[in-house]
């Protein structure tokens, strides 16, 4: 019976250092893809659109530096979120067929992302769990623009990347999204993370592009993806 229970509890602190070291792995981590996984609550009914979008969300993350990228109808649309705190800057950048945008904006200042959210309120909560190898905390988020009820968004501050929520609609939230909604381009999406994948990736994701992109402000922008769509 002593064996049981000694053998019980050893294989319990196993459990619990390897948590633990999950966790401390994703701490240490400075450079990496994170993949999500997208869904979306906008049906091909109310938007035949949608059979085209993709399914898959990718976030490059070096240093401080993040970029995130979502690509859809065959290849000829794509739009990168980018982070730059090294220059104060946040980038939307947009290529439709052969036309490529740029809006610019200081990292404090009002992502593109946020235009159809309208009126947000976020609830921080006090309680945390482990979530996918993370301690994950939780807000109660309301948007009149996605749906009337409450719900869920989960971040974490596990990962150390200064100004990495400040190109979404969350900034205020302190941390990295893990589960979360968007609404872009008249379309709700529902963003989940699966899991961080490797660790090298072209370095040339992370800067800015420096020729045949058009700067434009955000109504500029707003008018030229409505009109694509």
């Amino acid at each position: 019976m002593k064996l049981k229970i000694k053998l019980t509890i050893f294989i319990l602190i196993l459990l619990f250092l390897n948590g633990c070291n999950n966790i401390l792995s994703n701490n240490k981590r400075k450079q990496g893809v994170a993949i999500f996984s997208i869904k979306y609550e906008t049906t091909k009914e109310e938007n035949p659109i949608v059979i085209l979008l993709p399914n898959k969300m990718y976030t490059y993350f070096q240093d401080n530096k993040l970029s995130t990228v979502v690509e859809g109808f065959f290849g000829t649309f794509r739009m990168v979120m980018l982070n730059r705190p090294d220059l104060n800057k946040k980038y939307t950048i947009i290529k439709v067929l052969d036309k490529k945008y740029i809006y610019e904006t200081d990292i404090n200042g009002i992502p593109y992302s946020s235009s159809e959210m309208k009126n947000l309120k976020i609830t921080f909560l006090d309680t945390s769990f482990n979530y996918k190898n993370f301690n994950v905390k939780i807000a109660a988020v309301s948007c009149p623009s996605i749906k009337k009820d409450t719900f869920w968004v989960y971040y974490t501050t596990d990962v150390n990347i200064k100004y990495g929520n400040s190109n979404s609609p969350y900034y205020k939230i302190p941390g990295v999204l893990l589960k979360f909604k968007l609404r872009l381009l008249g379309i709700t999406f529902d963003v989940n993370f699966d899991k961080i994948e490797k660790e090298k990736f072209d370095p040339s994701i992370l800067e800015v592009p420096k020729e045949n992109y058009q700067y434009v402000d955000l109504d500029q922008l707003q008018h030229i993806l409505k009109s694509f769509l």
